[in-house]
C-alpha cells in the first residue's frame, strides 16, 4: 500500500515483503516476497523447497483471513503476514461440488463449509463455473424441506447469497421458481434471523444486479412495502432491517417513475419512515455504515420524486397548475380574491384570476403571476410549497406577510419571490435530481421525522428567510445577499444533524445574522493560518518584511519632512496660544523650528525657520512624561531631543497618539533606532501584500517543500549544427 512519507510525497510500496509460508501445519518458513516476480513462479519455488509435485494446483492463503492471494490483491500484503499453502481455487472449487453433488440433503458439514468457502472472490467464481451453483439452487429449489429439518436451509442461502455477490454472471442459473421461493421465506414469519435476513440480501442483489426482468417481476410482485415494514417495524436484528431496506431501495432504483410514485404512495400508508425514525435513526447507538448507505440512498430516491415537477414549467392549460395558482390568494386573502375573482375579464367570457394588486402584495415580480414560475429549477414545485405553507400554517404565512407590509415598500421582503428562489436554494442543498451514490453514508434524520418533509422544510426556511431579512435592515437590492446568508444558516444547521423539526427550527433560529458573520469571519481565518503556517508563505514572508520595513520608514521621514504644529504649555500645564513648526529637510540631515509664534496656524515653509539643527548632532531621543527633562504633567504624549554638544534639549508635546507615534518613530529612523510602534502598520502592508501575491493559489493546497526535479531524459545529450 502507498503511503505517504515526512515531506508528503507519496513512496510506494516495497518491492520486497517479509512473511512466512506454511504449509500441512508445518512451522511456518521465512520468505522475500518479490512483489516484481510473477505468483505462480513464487508457488513453484515454495513447492519445490517442500518436494511438493503438480505445483500448479496450488496456491497461497491468507492464513488469518482465509482468502487467496492474487495478482490483483498481492498488492496488499504486508510484512510480517503468514502465508498458507493450499489447493488452488479451481481444485478446491472442484472437490468441493464433488462433494456437494455426492453428499445427501442433511449432511451438515458441507453446507456449512460451502458458506464460508463462498466468501472468497476466486473460489465463489471457480465454484460456480464448474457447476456448483446450478447443483446448489436444485438443492434448495427441490429439498428445501429436508435442508430445514436439519437446519441446513440456513447455510445454504448463506453459500447461495455469497455466490450471488462473489460468483461474477450468476443469473442464468437462477430460475423464476427459485426466486419466489427466496421470497416466501423473506415474507415468512419464520423465526430463523439467518434465512430471513439473507433471503433479503439475495432479493436485494436479484434486483439490484441482475437484468432478468422476469426474475426483477417476481420480487416485485411477491414482495411487498407492508412486509418490507413489518421488518423495518421489529426492534433488535439490525441486518434483518439493512436487507429489507436495501430491497425497497432497490425495487424503487429499477422502477420507472410512476412505479416509485406507487411505492412512495404505499411507504406513506405503511408509515415506513416513521418506522426507520422509531427503530434505526432516533437510537443512541450510532448508526452502522450499511445502514447509513441504505438511509441515504432511500432519502435520495424519495426525494427523486420532486425532480420532475422541479422541471416542470407552470403551463395555463393544466388545469391542475391553474387551481394550485388560484389557492395562493385564496388561501391568504380569501375574502379580497373572493370579490376580485368575481370581476368579469377583458373580453368578458366570465370571471377571471385576481387582480394585479393581489399579486403584487403577495411578492410576484411579473403582473402575470404564471410566469413566475416558468423558471426550471424550481417550476411549480415552487408553487406548491408556497401553497402548502398557506394553507397548513396560515397564522405563519399570514405573520409573514402582515410583518411585510408594516414596512416601507422598499425594505420589503416579497413573499413569492422569496419562495420561488429559496425552493431552487432547498433543491441544490438537497442535491435533489442528482443520481444517488450507493456508498454515501450522509443523511438527514429530520428527513425520516415527517412524511412531507420538503414541504416542511420549506415552511421553516421562509420563516427564516423573513427573519434575517429583519435582521440585516435589507432592501429590495439586497435580496441575493441575504438568500447567501440563509444558504449558510441552513448548510451550518444541517451539519449538527437536528432530529427532528422541532429542533431544526429551534437551531435555525439561534443562527442569527450575527452569528453567521462570525463563522464566516473563523473560516476565513481558519483559511489563512493555515495558508501562512505553510512553509513556502513563511519564507516568502521573511523574504519581503525587509521592503516592508524600509516603506513604512520613508513614510515615517516623509511625515517628518511634512512637518506639523506643536503646542506650547505653561510650567503649570495650561496650553498657551503660541504654536510653534517643526519639519525635517528634503535631504534627512537637517531638522528646522521656529519660536512659539501666536500667528503659527499651519505648517510653514523651511525658508521660514530660522532655527536648525543637525540630525548628527543629536544625542539622545527621549520619549514619556517621567523621561523628558521639562515634563507637562497635564499631557501624556511627550517626547525630548538632547543635542550633543550642550544641554540644550527640544521639548515636543503631541497632540495625540498618532502624531506622537508618527514623530518618535521618524526621529527613531534618523538615529538608526528600530521603530517602537509601526508593527502594526508593518503587519497589516505584509499581510495585503501576502494576499495579493497569493491571490493565484486561492483553495489550493500549497506543498510544504518544493517538488523533485525530474531527472534529465535519456536523449538529452545533443547538440545543434551550426549550418
Amino acid at each position: 500500500m502507498a503511503a505517504a512519507d515526512g515531506d508528503g510525497s507519496k513512496k510506494r510500496a516495497p518491492a520486497v515483503i517479509k512473511l512466512a509460508v506454511q504449509w500441512d501445519n508445518k512451522q511456518p518458513v521465512l520468505y522475500d516476497f518479490d512483489q516484481k516476480q510473477p505468483l505462480a513462479a513464487i508457488v513453484r519455488a515454495m513447492c519445490q523447497r517442500w518436494g511438493i509435485q503438480n505445483a500448479d494446483r496450488y496456491a497461497f492463503k491468507h492464513l488469518d483471513t482465509n482468502t487467496y492471494i492474487t495478482e490483483k490483491n498481492r498488492q496488499n500484503l504486508a510484512n510480517g503476514v503468514i502465508l498458507k499453502l493450499t489447493l488452488s481455487p479451481a481444485i478446491e472449487a472442484r472437490d468441493t461440488f464433488e462433494r456437494l453433488r455426492d453428499a445427501p440433503a442433511n449432511d451438515t458439514q458441507i453446507m456449512r463449509s460451502l458458506a464460508l468457502m463462498c466468501k472468497d472472490v476466486s473460489f465463489a467464481s471457480e465454484f460456480a463455473a464448474c457447476g456448483g451453483l446450478k447443483t446448489l439452487v436444485l438443492r434448495i429449489e427441490q429439498q428445501s424441506d429436508v435442508l430445514v429439518e436439519c437446519s441446513q436451509l440456513g447455510p445454504a442461502l448463506t453459500a447461495l447469497q455469497e455466490l450471488v455477490d462473489n460468483g461474477g454472471n450468476v443469473w442464468s442459473e437462477l430460475s423464476t421458481s427459485l426466486v419466489a421461493k427466496i421470497c416466501s421465506y423473506a415474507v415468512s414469519s419464520n423465526p430463523d434471523a439467518v434465512i430471513m435476513s439473507k433471503s433479503l440480501s439475495i432479493l436485494e442483489s436479484v434486483v439490484a444486479s441482475s437484468n432478468n426482468a422476469s426474475l426483477i417481476s417476481v420480487v416485485r410482485d411477491k414482495v411487498t412495502v407492508e412486509d418490507i415494514a413489518r421488518h423495518l417495524q421489529q426492534t433488535g436484528d439490525l441486518d434483518r432491517k439493512v436487507n429489507a431496506l436495501g430491497v425497497l431501495n432497490a425495487l424503487m432504483s429499477r422502477a420507472s417513475i410512476p412505479e416509485r410514485q406507487d411505492l412512495h404512495k404505499d411507504a406513506c400508508s405503511f408509515r415506513l419512515r416513521e418506522a426507520l425514525c422509531t427503530t434505526v435513526v432516533s437510537q443512541k447507538t450510532n448508526v452502522p455504515v450499511e445502514m447509513a448507505q441504505q438511509l441515504h440512498l432511500f432519502q435520495a430516491l424519495q426525494l427523486s420524486l420532486i425532480a420532475n415537477r422541479m422541471q416542470t414549467r407552470f403551463d395555463p392549460d393544466n388545469k391542475l397548475h391553474m387551481v394550485s395558482l388560484q389557492a395562493l390568494p385564496q388561501s391568504v386573502f380569501p375574502d379580497e380574491y373572493a370579490t376580485l375573482s368575481r370581476r368579469p375579464t377583458i373580453g368578458g367570457s366570465g370571471p377571471g384570476l385576481a387582480g394585479a394588486s393581489i399579486w403584487k402584495k403577495l411578492g410576484f415580480v411579473n403582473a402575470n403571476p404564471a410566469h413566475d414560475f416558468n423558471e426550471v429549477p424550481p417550476g411549480v414545485l415552487a408553487l406548491e410549497c408556497l401553497v402548502f405553507f398557506a394553507r397548513s400554517h396560515q397564522e405563519d404565512c399570514n405573520k409573514f406577510l402582515l410583518d411585510n407590509m408594516a414596512r416601507r415598500e422598499t425594505h420589503q421582503c416579497p413573499f413569492a419571490r422569496s419562495g420561488i428562489v429559496l425552493t431552487r436554494l432547498l433543491c441544490d442543498i438537497l442535491h435533489v435530481g442528482e443520481v444517488a451514490s450507493e456508498v454515501a453514508t450522509s443523511y438527514l434524520p429530520i428527513f425520516y421525522s415527517t412524511e412531507h418533509f420538503f414541504e416542511e422544510f420549506f415552511s421553516i426556511c421562509i420563516q427564516l428567510l423573513n427573519k434575517t431579512w429583519r435582521e440585516m435592515g435589507a432592501g429590495a437590492v439586497d435580496f441575493d445577499k441575504v438568500i447567501a446568508v440563509v444558504r449558510k444558516q441552513i448548510t451550518e444547521v444541517l451539519k449538527l444533524n437536528p432530529p427532528n423539526m422541532k429542533e431544526l427550527k429551534r437551531s435555525l433560529w439561534e443562527m442569527t445574522y450575527s452569528r453567521i458573520i462570525s463563522i464566516i469571519e473563523e473560516e476565513k481565518e481558519k483559511v489563512e493560518d493555515v495558508t501562512t503556517r505553510a512553509k513556502p508563505v513563511v519564507e516568502l514572508r521573511d523574504r519581503i518584511k525587509p521592503q516592508i520595513v524600509d516603506l513604512v520608514k520613508k513614510q515615517r521621514l516623509l511625515h517628518l519632512t511634512e512637518g506639523a504644529l506643536f503646542h506650547t504649555f505653561s510650567t503649570r500645564g495650561r496650553q498657551q496660544r503660541a504654536n510653534w513648526c517643526c519639519r525635517l529637510s528634503p535631504n534627512h540631515r537637517v531638522l528646522h523650528w521656529n519660536t512659539p509664534d501666536d500667528n503659527c496656524t499651519h505648517v510653514l515653509p523651511l525658508e521660514d525657520l530660522p532655527k536648525k539643527v543637525a540630525v548628527s548632532e543629536i544625542r539622545e531621543l527621549m520619549c514619556g512624561r517621567d523621561k523628558v527633562p521639562n515634563p507637562v504633567r497635564t499631557q501624556q504624549y511627550q517626547f525630548a531631543l538632547r543635542m550633543s554638544e550642550s544641554e540644550m534639549t527640544l521639548d515636543y508635546v503631541a497632540e495625540d497618539e498618532k502624531q506622537y507615534a508618527m514623530w518618535v518613530d521618524g526621529l527613531r529612523v534618523l538615529l538608526n533606532q528600530s521603530m517602537e510602534y509601526a508593527g502594526e502598520d508593518i503587519e497589516m502592508l505584509l499581510n495585503m501584500d501576502m494576499k495579493l501575491r497569493l491571490l493565484d493559489v486561492e483553495n489550493a493546497p500549497i506543498p510544504d517543500q518544493p517538488p523533485k526535479i525530474p531527472p534529465d531524459p535519456p536523449n538529452l545529450d545533443f547538440y545543434y549544427k551550426d549550418r
